[in-house]
């Protein structure tokens, strides 16, 4: 009960599933957030799935579940920045939203953690902010 994770088999498959709450530490659960397990371990792979899901609600949950780690954003960013192309819009535009690097300072203050101890200063959160936009900006325009 520390991490708020609970894990479920689905009888008719087998599939095993996670339930869990991302930001569920320092008791602020946040959204509740239920998903097949184990995710791929490529980063760049669970942006494909997700970021090309019928379901924008896969986009919201990896979106959601990266923002608790911001020591990745400058990775994820130059991911989708990289493969942009390759992803719905739509999804591309929601995953961005809920990743938390438009608003950057609200959302590491929402999951209590330091710029600092994300190995993060103004200047880098100042550049993950413009290079979120400007990868919206080019994937609107097909660029």
């Amino acid at each position: 009960m520390d991490t708020f994770e609970v894990f479920y088999h689905d009888p008719t498959t087998g599939e095993l599933w996670k339930s869990f709450f991302p930001k569920g530490f320092k008791e602020h659960k946040g959204t509740k957030l239920l998903r097949p397990e184990p995710l791929p371990k490529s980063l760049e792979l669970q942006l494909e799935i997700c970021l090309n899901s019928p379901d924008d609600a896969d986009a919201i949950g990896l979106g959601i579940e990266c923002s608790v780690k911001p020591e990745n954003w400058p990775d994820i960013i130059d991911i989708l920045d990289n493969n942009r192309k390759k992803y719905l819009r739509s999804h591309l535009n929601t995953f961005i939203k809920h990743l938390g690097v438009l608003n950057p300072e609200e959302s590491l203050k929402e999951i209590q953690v330091d710029p600092a101890e994300a190995g993060l200063d103004k200047e880098t959160l100042s550049l993950l902010t413009k290079k979120a936009k400007r990868i919206k900006l080019k994937r609107f325009f097909r660029i």
